[in-house]
């Protein structure tokens, strides 16, 4: 019986372990798309217009248009 404990619990340790290392890499990831770098980088392009500037806040609002947005070539802008 104690046998049996004692593998649930590493399981369980196991299981945690893995759990945090998923929300590590969510963090990650949200850190690397994050609107303050999109706007920092929308900063490095040619001079926006107000216009241009409302909408692209707008599209920064949806994670995956962040990350498109960091990760396309600079070539389409």
């Amino acid at each position: 019986m104690a046998d049996m404990m004692e593998k649930y619990i590493e399981l369980r340790h196991k299981q945690a372990e893995e759990e945090m290392e998923r929300e590590r890499e969510a963090t990650k990831q949200v850190d690397e798309f994050s609107i303050k770098k999109c706007i920092s980088v929308l900063g490095t392009m040619k001079e926006p217009s107000p216009e241009e500037n409302a909408q692209a806040f707008d599209v920064f609002e949806d994670a995956q248009n962040r990350e498109i947005f960091i990760s396309a070539d600079p070539i389409f802008f």
